[in-house]
């Protein structure tokens, strides 16, 4: 690894993108723990994930001790269930308490995925707060409810071109101008980190705003342009993380390789042919040979029940390396005359391809991960299987549901094999009822369905119940604790509460309450369809 590290060095990038074939591989995160650990040595002072930018910075807080500890919905995307990365982020804080030069985290992610893009609110009012309170009333009208905000897979109901939302985004920009016409002013009452923090809710805030209206353009390739969206936003975050550390050494930059690729993105979803510009690209464009790539490769992994590679593929050409930091002239040669492999089973790993080989400037390639293939069924019990379809069976019953459950062994990613899902009619992309029988690894762990008995109900009950019950709005749901391993204690989801999303762990006691929730999510189901047919 040092020599191909010293060689990736030699024309001093300020950005080295480290990629990584699948986020479901814990292998990539510990290897990218020692890259980093060898980088800082040779004088990098930053890394940035795949993480939400403004939430990063509470995890740099613990980095450099001005906080004591750090929780696992700091890092967005679930990505602070992985286990490589607390271990980095205790790496840093280590390392930080006896040296004077500091290391500095980032995420230079959106606080968006693609089912999922919430409203602008709290980083309009944190900007408003720290530029101009007396406008919040203003935008706070603009707003409205969140709820509107949650709708991201139908033009029809999307907000993102309403009169309001325009007037928003108008709005938002001349916040922009404001916070930067008061800099000197801002900067003497506060400091550089607070105007920093400030202008991030302001790019966020315009981020989430042109999202949204990427959303309710509709047209041809919607899901194009809302990659485009987000990966453009992401080269932009990297490129003002990079002013802040431009006399502090290069950054180290980890997170998919679709996202740092030098080439056109392009993947299939939800029946598109997805193609965008990435961030990698972006960045390539205009860093030139400032910007260095590894590209990250897997051979086998038992936790996606990948097998070894197929004869004449590229990964089945690098195995014979083994294991190891490739430079890409090596890696090229071997490759030469190879093909992308056909054989991956799991939707989350990505293989290489002839692109990815012909224009990244080394491989990380993992021959074989360590580990062993989970059993589908070894956390799952009759009792627990019998109680999912007995919920299953009453939700059934409802007017016009459809429900659906994902066979096991099917092409659904086996975290959602036994899994149900109820939509209103023929309308099947957003449910409004699941149960769940498992573990989604690394993203959902924290109701510990690995329990053999227990199932969990999830209800989109919407906002104005979930604050009823709660006594807080959604949006404010990482700000307080719930044990999500609770049996029969209705609970905000862990994942998406902030989407007025409850949930119940084998429902009892709980079942009239339970009943009256089904009933209202169904309802709810019924009136979104009512306002799509009249849009």
């Amino acid at each position: 690894m040092e020599i191909a590290l010293n060689a990736l060095l030699v024309r001093d990038p300020t950005v080295l993108a480290l990629g990584e074939p699948s986020h479901a591989e814990p292998a990539f995160q510990q290897q990218r723990n020692q890259i980093f650990a060898a980088l800082v040595d040779r004088g990098f002072r930053s890394i940035a994930l795949e993480t939400d930018r403004l939430a990063a910075f509470t995890i740099d807080d613990y980095v450099s001790g001005r906080a004591e500890s750090v929780r696992t919905d700091d890092f967005s995307h679930g990505f602070g269930l992985l286990e490589g990365n607390r271990e980095l982020i205790d790496w840093m804080r280590a390392y930080n308490e006896s040296h004077a030069e500091p290391l500095t985290f980032h995420g230079f992610d959106t606080p968006l995925d693609i089912t999922n893009a919430p409203s602008p609110r709290p980083y309009l009012r944190e900007l408003c707060e720290y530029v101009a309170p007396e406008r919040w009333n203003s935008i706070d009208a603009l707003i409205g409810d969140d709820e509107p905000w949650d709708e991201v897979l139908d033009p029809a109901l999307s907000i993102g071109a309403s009169p309001e939302a325009m007037a928003l985004r108008a709005a938002t920009d001349d916040l922009i101008v404001a916070l930067y016409a008061s800099t000197p002013r801002l900067v003497a009452a506060s400091s550089v980190s607070a105007w920093r923090r400030a202008a991030v809710c302001a790019s966020t805030a315009l981020g989430l705003l042109r999202y949204h209206a990427q959303i309710a353009a509709g047209g041809p390739d919607p899901l194009s342009r809302m990659a485009a969206v987000r990966d453009a936003w992401m080269a932009q975050n990297l490129l003002d993380i990079r002013v802040v550390e431009q006399h502090r050494g290069p950054t180290l930059v980890h997170t998919h390789n679709r996202h740092v690729q030098r080439h056109v993105g392009r993947m299939q979803m939800g029946g598109e042919n997805l193609e965008w510009s990435s961030a990698g690209s972006i960045l390539s464009s205009l860093l030139g040979e400032r910007y260095a790539l590894i590209t990250g490769s897997l051979g086998a992994s038992p936790r996606l029940r990948l097998g070894s590679p197929p004869p004449g593929t590229y990964e089945h050409a690098l195995d014979a390396l083994g294991s190891g930091l490739f430079g890409g002239t090596a890696v090229r040669e071997v490759t030469s005359g190879k093909q992308a492999r056909t054989d991956a089973p799991d939707y989350r790993y990505f293989p290489l391809d002839g692109e990815d080989l012909a224009t990244t400037d080394a491989v990380l390639h993992v021959a074989a991960a360590p580990g062993e293939a989970p059993e589908p069924t070894a956390t799952v019990s009759e009792a627990a299987a019998a109680r999912a379809a007995a919920l299953a069976a009453r939700i059934s019953t409802l007017p016009d549901v459809t429900a659906l459950q994902a066979e096991y062994g099917s092409q659904a990613p086996e975290s959602n094999w036994g899994n149900y899902f109820f939509f209103l009619g023929d309308d099947q992309y957003r449910p409004f009822a699941t149960i769940v029988i498992r573990n989604m690894p690394g993203y959902d762990e924290e109701s510990q369905l690995d329990r053999p008995d227990v199932v969990r109900l999830n209800l989109h009950v919407g906002r104005a119940e979930f604050e009823r019950r709660f006594g807080f709005p959604p949006r404010e749901l990482s700000a307080h604790r719930f044990d999500y391993t609770a049996v029969d204690e209705l609970l905000p989801h862990p994942v998406y509460g902030n989407q007025g999303w409850m949930c119940v762990l084998n429902p009892d006691r709980t079942l009239p309450e339970v009943e009256r929730l089904v009933a209202l999510a169904h309802g709810n189901a019924v009136a979104r369809e009512k306002r799509r047919t009249t849009a």
